[in-house]
């Protein structure tokens, strides 16, 4: 076979036009070949000269990143650059003038920089999401240059947050997280509770994270979930903002009537939260409400919400905070053992709790701080209706006087 396979390919090179197309179909194949050593030996050439980092919008690093790009002196000074106007600032008066943002556009640009001529290319991609990216290259340097300052760049935006609680919301496409703002930090003893419910509270999140060896050992997912029920205006959002603040954890707050939420996207979501972050699902009893209605909006279904949290494929080493005003509203299975570790009533404030909130904003006032405690008796209140009297009455004699009235039939 293999002979006659070989005389034939013999017989068909002796003719001149068989032999002149092989013999030409070669030299391209050739000819293609070389042309692509010079590029190959420049981009290699490159490598050795230039180091390049490559950052993309979907890491948080990259506002890191352009945000000390922006501080630069060539920052300030770029000829090519975009606009955009700056977030109202709380403390803005009426007319004040919008502030604006300066960054250097999409495009090329060369800059000097520690001693090195640096360049950013930057682009914008748009698919199924708007995607920027960024390529960093600095001439003559050697890797460990490049990361010393993007290690520098991540020191200077967590200088930034010192003091602050990043809060991230699910982005626009419902398929990340994204940094909506960092806010400072509020201080635990701000909300007034019943009883040692904070102390609870903090001891029992500071053992969950000292405790990650003897899960593994024990062979159990190292996770906790907490349930906050009660009237409204009891403080049960409040009191998970505080608890992030004080155990320095961002605060990832998650809607399930959410229409970009599937049992997809939910799962991607709870799966890649940020590192030490408090995930905090509110009035989680709306999405059972939907669900009875089947309401056409919402995408995520019961099964998928639970495989969510606590499936094979969910995080470890975060914690899960939901809130409802109605406990009896919810599927039981949703709040089973295992799910939710502990479940705490947020309830109306009772006479100690309206004193401790008044004495917060009129510490001088004990004396009228007690008469107050004394005359409400075994009324509750809730404590979003005694800080908004505070609020909108300066004087304490008043404050108290009106305080005296709330609840009364």
């Amino acid at each position: 076979m293999w002979s006659s396979f070989l005389d034939t390919l013999q017989t068909q090179l002796q003719n001149q036009v068989v032999a002149g197309g092989i013999a030409l179909g070669l030299a391209g194949i050739l000819v293609a070949a070389l042309r692509k050593v010079p590029g190959m030996l420049w981009a290699q050439l490159q490598r050795l000269v230039v180091a390049t980092a490559v950052i993309d919008s979907r890491n948080d690093i990259f506002n890191a990143y352009v945000a000390w790009l922006n501080d630069l002196p060539f920052g300030r000074k770029s000829r090519l650059f975009t606009v955009v106007q700056a977030p109202p600032d709380p403390g803005d008066t009426v007319g004040t003038l919008p502030r604006l943002l300066f960054s250097p556009a999409p495009g090329m640009h060369v800059f000097w920089h520690d001693g090195h001529v640096m360049w950013i290319e930057r682009t914008i991609a748009m698919n199924l999401q708007v995607v920027e990216t960024i390529r960093v290259s600095m001439l003559f340097a050697r890797r460990a240059r490049l990361e010393a300052m993007l290690a520098d760049v991540i020191a200077r935006a967590d200088a930034r947050l010192a003091g602050r609680t990043q809060l991230f919301t699910a982005d626009q496409w419902g398929t990340g997280w994204r940094l909506a703002d960092a806010k400072p930090r509020r201080r635990l003893d701000s909300v007034v509770l019943e009883g040692d419910i904070r102390e609870r509270l903090v001891a029992d999140i500071r053992q969950f994270f000292d405790r990650r060896q003897w899960y593994a050992d024990m062979g159990i997912p190292w996770r906790r979930g907490y349930l906050f029920y009660g009237p409204p205006g009891t403080g049960k959002t409040s009191l998970a903002f505080a608890l992030a603040g004080e155990l320095q954890l961002s605060l990832c707050t998650l809607s399930l009537t959410n229409p970009k939420l599937d049992d997809q996207s939910i799962g991607d979501l709870l799966q890649r939260t940020p590192a030490k972050s408090l995930i905090l699902i509110e009035d989680v009893d709306a999405f059972f409400v939907a669900r009875d209605k089947q309401d056409q909006r919402i995408e995520v279904s019961f099964s998928g919400l639970l495989n969510a949290l606590d499936g094979v494929a969910a995080q470890e080493g975060r914690i899960v905070v939901l809130t409802t005003n109605h406990r009896d509203s919810l599927d039981a299975a949703m709040i089973r053992p295992g799910r939710i570790d502990l479940a705490l009533e947020i309830g109306l404030a009772g006479a100690p709790q309206v004193r401790a909130l008044f004495l917060r904003f009129h510490p001088e006032a004990i004396a009228l701080a007690d008469e107050l405690a004394a005359a409400l008796g075994e009324r509750r209140l809730s404590p979003a209706s005694v800080q908004q009297v505070l609020l909108a009455h300066a004087d304490a004699r008043e404050a108290a006087g009106v305080l005296c009235t709330l609840g009364v039939v």
